[in-house]
């Protein structure tokens, strides 16, 4: 490869990572399709072998341009071409000194009287901090890191893409980092023990190979691009028992929802979102993203889910080898499913105790997965229905959406009197990102006529409306508590002060409410011309509490065509006449458990209030 003046992208220190392991006779490295495992095992052959593909003379003039030289010089000069590499049987070999193998799923549990009992066998899980199993001397051998990709980028762009003499230099520095970003969001993801920001190196090839044919970056189609998932089917797993298609859809639920509301956050928190306003894109901006873990949306709505699915995936996938064996004879349990999907690379370990989805590629496939399921089982294909049922924003219910939102937020950890509007806009943002999926849009910061808007949640073309559901266009205004009231957080806490808080983020709220009025309504009444309802929410954010207030709105159309929006009155509850009577939304607060959402009608309109 080297001689043919192609790019070469370094992996040759972690032959001595592995060569020095005090391990067993034989070690695997099991991690998914594509990664580079077979070019590895030539190079580390190439460097071992007396005999070699190539003369002695060559291969050294090669290998001494290499990182396993500058980084291993004394491994370098015990090792090279010092070994006879041919095909071994692996089974009570006694001249054996080492074998390597790689491969997609676990050997592990072959059998007792297999003599493959002496493989040490290392998963991509293998090293995580706080995982009782040892660090992975293959975490450096497999995949592309990003400063691999953000090399090829520059190669190509800069010395072979046709393209580039019609760019002046600004425009290009502009197309490498959106190539950058495009890759992180499409094909990122993977993660091998410490080291996170695996690409898969046969997606990132096929896009570079792509390039030839693009002009510029309105050109680039990564929704189209299925390069990696192409190379595999996962017909092999669509077969499941039907007992077990509820536990499919649980698994497979958490894994979308999971992954939309950590591209949504990523697209506003964490070393990417810090970089995408960049103009350029340097080898020191590179580092600072490759060094930092992207972030994950921090709630944890479904614990037992995401447990059950790590304890699948990372603690029982040794039992891999076991349910291969069923593999075409019978259906499929949804945990095996789920272990399979692991191994191959669908799924990928992002802590010790989580999975989830690598990239976008991957999860399309995992959409296009569970339709085809799903329309065999006789089930609905809506991936995330239920999702959509609790958080209550597609059937308008706002009730309901209030105490998924309190579950949600009650779970995220880190949050004080500091934290800032924008953070508590990316919050409700990612949480509602899933229902996108069913065709609504959400605008932050939506340029309205007198201002910009905080989030906006309306029905886009195209949106599924189910039954008689009314479509409804969401308005937010976001506040923030900031303790002004009380000297302290321990007192603003205590029991003696909650109506004092309750009465002031109750009044922000309105505030709230107030500004969408006196700014954004006749705009927002435009807009909304084809719904059948306008919900006005107006929302004052406190550490992990809340209050929201949510005025609704139903079209009417005059006989003379012109469009109304009447209050609709939430039934029952208080009327209040002036800030003297907002003492009474804190009834009883003194005998309530600390952070509970209470929830009531006040002159007519929904509140929600968590104190």
């Amino acid at each position: 490869m080297m001689d043919k003046k192609a790019t070469f992208v370094d992996k040759s220190a972690a032959i001595a990572d592995i060569m020095s392991l005090d391990a067993a006779e034989v070690i695997a490295g099991m991690y998914p399709r594509r990664m580079g495992k077979t070019t590895f095992l030539q190079t580390l052959a190439n460097f071992l072998d007396i005999i070699g593909d190539m003369p002695r003379s060559q291969r050294e003039k090669q290998f001494r341009k290499c990182a396993v030289h500058d980084l291993h010089p004394k491994f370098f000069e015990e090792n090279f071409a010092k070994y006879p590499v041919i095909m071994l049987d692996l089974k009570n070999n006694n001249y054996l000194h080492k074998g390597i193998l790689v491969g997609v799923f676990d050997v592990r549990g072959i059998g007792l009287g297999s003599g493959l009992n002496n493989v040490e066998s290392y998963m991509a899980h293998s090293g995580f901090a706080g995982n009782r199993l040892k660090a992975s001397p293959f975490q450096n051998a497999f995949g592309f890191t990003i400063h691999d990709v953000w090399g090829l980028i520059n190669d190509y762009v800069d010395n072979q893409w046709p393209h580039r003499p019609a760019i002046n230099h600004l425009e290009l520095g502009h197309f490498k980092r959106d190539l950058l970003v495009g890759c992180i969001q499409h094909f990122d993801g993977y993660r091998i023990g410490q080291v996170h920001h695996i690409f898969n190196p046969y997606a990132i090839l096929s896009l570079i190979c792509e390039l030839g044919s693009i002009k510029s970056l309105a050109d680039v189609d990564y929704s189209s691009y299925t390069f990696w998932t192409d190379t595999g089917s996962m017909k092999v797993v669509e077969t499941i028992k039907a007992s077990s298609a509820q536990d499919l859809s649980r698994y497979c639920e958490y894994l979308s929802s999971s992954f939309l509301r950590q591209s949504e956050y990523r697209q506003h928190q964490g070393p990417l979102a810090e970089h995408m306003s960049l103009d350029f894109i340097d080898d020191a901006a590179v580092g600072s993203i490759g060094s930092q873990e992207q972030p994950q949306f921090p709630p944890d709505v479904d614990k037992e889910t995401r447990e059950e699915l790590a304890d699948i995936c990372m603690v029982r996938s040794g039992d891999t080898f076991h349910d291969m064996q069923s593999l075409g004879r019978e259906p499929l349990q949804a945990s095996t499913i789920m272990r399979l999907l692991y191994q191959a690379g669908y799924i990928v370990p992002i802590t010790k105790d989580r999975v989830g989805i690598p990239n976008s590629e991957v999860h399309r496939a995992l959409e296009q997965f569970y339709e085809r399921v799903a329309t065999q089982l006789k089930i609905s294909t809506n991936l995330l229905e239920s999702i959509h049922e609790e958080m209550g924003i597609y059937k308008c219910d706002l009730q309901r959406f209030s105490r998924s939102l309190h579950a949600c937020m009650v779970n995220i950890p880190g949050l004080g009197e500091e934290t800032s509007e924008r953070f508590y806009q990316t919050i409700l943002s990612s949480y509602l990102f899933p229902i996108t999926r069913s065709g609504y849009a959400i605008h932050n910061e939506a340029m309205m006529e007198n201002g910009r808007a905080d989030t906006l949640l309306f029905p886009a073309p195209g949106h599924l409306r189910l039954d008689s559901t009314p479509t409804s266009y969401y308005i937010f205004e976001l506040k923030r508590y900031d303790g002004s009231t009380t000297p302290t957080s321990a007192a603003r806490t205590a029991v003696g002060n909650r109506r004092r808080v309750a009465r002031y983020v109750f009044r922000q709220a309105m505030q709230a409410q107030t500004q969408i009025y006196e700014r954004y309504y006749p705009t927002l009444a435009d807009k909304a011309r084809k719904c059948d309802l306008i919900h006005v929410v107006g929302v004052s954010f406190w550490m992990n509490r809340f209050c929201m207030i949510v005025t609704k709105r139903r079209r009417a159309e005059g006989a003379n065509g012109v469009i109304s929006w009447p209050v609709v009155l939430y039934e029952g509850g208080m009327e209040i006449d002036d800030s003297v009577d907002y003492d009474r939304l804190g009834d009883r607060l003194e005998d309530a458990e600390n952070g509970i959402l209470r929830e009531m009608v006040v002159n007519g309109h929904f509140v929600a209030l968590t104190i």
